[in-house]
């Protein structure tokens, strides 16, 4: 009875990650609360669950405790920002926000001082953040086998195809119908987002996913003859992987749609940098290397090179070398604002979400209408969080990385491998996309992010369970 109410729970979870970029990336209130509530919910049986023994902690959980305490530091500095009861202190340690209430009272004459320039947001930036906290958590906790990791990285590659299949429809055909309302003079890939760019950016990661399943099986090699290697090649792809392949082209197709130069540049980048990685620290066969290798290039080659001239990457290619000179000084300009705001409010931010607020003042004369974002996710992190919040948070994403990393260079068990490669190359490659545009302040992508640092672990600790009761090899592997 127990461990098919913990199974519906681990349903319910894939549910609520599956739902998260319907609503225009859950990117409005309505969303937040809605997503919020549903991880808020599952968690409280999940602890209820664990008081009664029903539920303990797994290994991933318990090893994750740093990460863990780090987002959770995070989290805890966000609320106290947002908070009205250290108005004094407020006061005295953050005088530049201190000096935007003598204007916000003519409006509110009760509003009490704190450490954000507007409370609200940053409440609400709060509550965001618990949300991922604990849907860091519940990915650990309940993501108890290696079946279930399966069932976790086929959900993310099942996402990604509709969202690419969604938006390329509507990108090809000229139906210009959103998920949730009209979309108006689209002729690009945007899915179920409002922004091309944040449909890239999930792209990137269940591209990751989807490619670390790809590469990462068990080959055994097939000796040096070579018939016997193509043999082996041909074997592999009538093997259960070519429903994959076809999605990771599907995946593929979507991203060169959304014409987003980041988000092709991202994913193109992270996966040389984790190929070059996965050739270079694991521990395969000539023939595993090899397979690996040739991989990696039929997914440049047909992928961005015959697809893509087909469905246009040509026109990224064209926007990277025809960026004109106005949007590079317009980005350029942005970024030189936002460098004085984030000094200003260092080291302990103008207040999460706040940054509409808090940078207004800063926009010169060519910055005519008002930013909702930096397009800089380390500089609004930075700006917004300072740095008693933003640095918890990215020590938190660099152990996630290294988990993944370890796992790809040491696991045996094929699953776990790919789990880790899909892990490291998510990563790698929103932490790209972040430089110059602002996927981490959308919640789906931020979810999504989230279920990628926890894969990490999952992939580092998850135990390897075999028939021979005596084995001890899940303790030795890894």
């Amino acid at each position: 009875m127990a461990a098919s109410f913990e199974k519906g729970l681990f349903s319910v979870l894939l549910a609520v990650i599956l739902w998260l970029p319907l609503p225009w990336g859950s990117n409005w209130e309505g969303a937040v609360y809605l997503f919020s509530s549903a991880v808020f919910v599952l968690g409280a049986v999940c602890c209820l669950l664990h008081a009664h023994g029903r539920l303990p902690l797994t290994m991933p959980f318990r090893r994750a405790w740093p990460a863990l305490l780090l987002i959770g530091a995070s989290v805890v500095w966000a609320g106290f920002q947002g908070a009205p009861w250290f108005s004094d202190l407020a006061d005295e340690l953050l005088p530049r926000a201190a000096r935007v209430y003598p204007d916000a009272r003519r409006v509110d004459p009760d509003l009490p001082s704190s450490f954000s320039t507007d409370p609200y947001y940053t409440r609400l930036a709060a509550l965001k953040g618990a949300a991922y906290l604990i849907l860091f958590a519940l990915i650990l906790l309940l993501t108890r086998s290696r079946e279930r990791i399966r069932w976790l990285a086929y959900a993310i590659v099942a996402c990604g195809v509709f969202e690419a299949l969604y938006g390329s429809a509507k990108s090809l055909t000229g139906l210009e119908f959103g998920f949730f309302g009209r979309e108006v003079g689209r002729s690009v890939a945007v899915g179920t987002f409002v922004n091309r760019n944040h449909l890239a950016g999930l792209l990137e990661m269940t591209l990751a996913v989807g490619v670390g399943l790809l590469i990462a099986g068990r080959f055994s090699s097939p000796g040096g003859n070579w018939r016997d290697w193509l043999r082996g090649a041909a074997t592999f792809l009538l093997s259960d992987k070519a429903p994959l392949r076809i999605a990771v082209v599907i995946m593929a197709i979507g991203l060169v749609l959304t014409r987003s130069r980041m988000g092709n540049v991202g994913f193109a980048v992270s996966l040389s940098v984790t190929g070059a990685v996965y050739l270079l620290l694991a521990r395969s066969s000539r023939f595993s290397s090899g397979l690996v290798l040739a991989i990696l290039s039929s997914i440049v080659l047909v992928d961005l090179v015959i697809v893509g001239s087909y469905f246009g990457i040509e026109e990224v290619a064209r926007r990277l070398e025809q960026t004109t000179v106005a949007e590079a000084s317009n980005r350029v300009d942005l970024y030189d604002y936002a460098v004085p705001y984030v000094l200003d409010y260092l080291p302990f931010g103008a207040g999460a979400g706040s940054f509409v607020a808090s940078f207004l003042p800063y926009g010169g004369a060519e910055v005519v209408i008002p930013y909702d974002h930096a397009h800089n996710d380390y500089l609004e992190f930075l700006g917004e969080w300072g740095v008693v919040g933003w640095l918890p948070t990215a020590l938190a994403v660099l152990l996630s990385l290294g988990a993944a990393g370890f796992a790809l260079r040491e696991r045996q068990d094929s699953l776990l491998r790919a789990t880790g490669i899909g892990s490291f190359m998510g990563i790698v490659a929103l932490l790209i996309h972040s430089f110059v545009d602002f996927n981490l302040q959308i919640p789906a992508n931020a979810g999504f992010f989230t279920v990628l640092l926890a894969m990490g672990w999952l992939a580092r600790y998850m135990p390897v369970h075999h028939h021979k009761p005596a084995s001890r090899q899940s303790e030795a592997d890894g």
